[in-house]
């Protein structure tokens, strides 16, 4: 089916959808709405790679992987930015170049794997795949909000140290001649922290599924990839560090750093989250993103004018981000009942160098099972706490 038959299937199960609920002289559900929704989202994106001409085949098998926003209907610009699909994708294919650059995968045809040998190999890192990336579009994903650090000149074991400031009093001002001059406080201290291993892999897999090349490469992508960046994005909101009880050594996450502001449920959802946008606009403070639960999103996209009937208060994802005043990436690493709003680029995730990718064949003479393992060092780091708010997305209980 090439694009032009997908886009035509698309709108045609969109408009099914609607069709249904006027037979039935009805309103459309909100299940229903949700569903044309994505469907309408899918339309767009399809018209948008049509209107460039990019019709390969490999773009093609890659439209699931893409991702469509739910409910991200007009205006929508087409997505050029590294979300969770594209990222993992670059970077499963770079991981199998290696593998078959240093002679642990053989293929024995253009889509069959004739051979797997145990052994391990450097690859790109996972966020970045090696490369720049370089952001046009709204960033939707915690990944391409947050800022990117490098590793210091002469480091030298696995700490690492920053300095983070922890006040910031104004007192600029004009002055007479004669007058003391004013002073502002901008109050720094020193954080030493140390890198963090971040290690995933598959179950014994039958040598089975190594029948062709791209069903490794799916091995790779959805298993390793995708799995690993769930966990990076969880712990970089809010991890809570070292865990000896547990055998775990996650980062200090952002609403668990000491200094970050707060603001609580005032009255309802729409109110909350004005207010808390406020604090930046009141203390003349940028902000460049919000990350929420998708809970929340879905919230926001199904509210009408009238409460529970009436117009969808907002047409869709873009006119939500038009009111909050910046992109909206979701996390289901984000707790329920929290969203985060803030400058991203004053926190950082530090690669430290390449990633492994381990290839272990060794019970391929015992049970006719291999394993694959993805392991790679990171370091996180906030510089400015103030430079975030978390925000109550539910009415606590009394």
């Amino acid at each position: 089916m090439d694009l032009k038959e997908q886009m035509r299937d698309t709108l045609a199960k969109a408009k099914k959808i609607a069709d249904g609920a006027k037979t039935a002289g009805r309103e459309m559900t909100e299940p229903e709405v949700k569903l044309a929704q994505q469907h309408l989202a899918e339309y767009e994106r399809l018209k948008a790679l049509y209107a460039k001409g990019v019709e390969s085949d490999e773009i093609k098998r890659r439209l699931g992987a893409i991702g469509f926003q739910p409910g991200f209907v007009e205006g929508a610009a087409p997505a050029k930015s590294w979300g969770k699909g594209t990222r993992r994708s670059e970077w499963a294919e770079k991981a199998m170049t290696a593998l078959q650059e240093r002679g642990l995968v053989h293929a024995g045809s253009p889509d069959g794997v004739k051979a797997l040998v145990s052994g391990s190999i450097s690859v790109p890192n996972l966020l970045d795949a090696g490369d720049p990336v370089e952001i046009h579009a709204p960033r939707r994903t915690l990944l391409d909000l947050i800022g990117r650090g490098s590793p210091r000149d002469g480091r030298v074991g696995n700490e690492f140290s920053y300095m983070r400031q922890t006040t910031r009093t104004n007192n600029a001002a004009a002055i007479a001649d004669g007058e003391d001059k004013p002073t502002s406080i901008y109050t720094f201290g020193e954080v030493t922290d140390h890198y963090r291993t971040y290690v995933n892999k598959t179950e014994d897999l039958p040598y089975r599924y190594l029948a062709d090349y791209e069903r490794l490469m799916d091995v790779v992508e959805q298993q390793l990839a995708e799995d690993m960046m769930v966990a990076i994005e969880q712990d970089i909101l809010s991890g809570e560090g070292p865990d000896e009880i547990e055998g775990t050594d996650a980062f200090v996450g952002i609403l668990e750093t000491a200094g970050i502001q707060v603001q609580v449920w005032a009255t309802d959802l729409l109110t909350t989250l004005s207010n808390a946008k406020h604090k930046f606009i009141a203390q003349e403070l940028p902000f460049n993103g919000w990350v929420l639960n998708p809970t929340d999103l879905q919230t926001l996209e199904l509210m009408r004018e009238d409460g529970a009937t009436g117009p969808f208060l907002f047409s869709g994802r873009s006119a939500i981000e038009d009111w909050l005043g910046g992109p909206v990436a979701t996390s289901a690493g984000m707790p329920t009942g929290n969203a985060l709003v803030g400058d991203f680029t004053q926190a950082e995730i530090i690669p430290l160098g390449d990633d492994e990718l381990v290839v272990d064949t060794g019970k391929r003479t015992t049970n006719n099972t291999f394993l694959l393992m993805h392991e790679g060092r990171y370091g996180f780091r906030v510089k400015k706490p103030g430079a975030f708010v978390q925000v109550e997305t539910i009415e606590p209980e009394e």
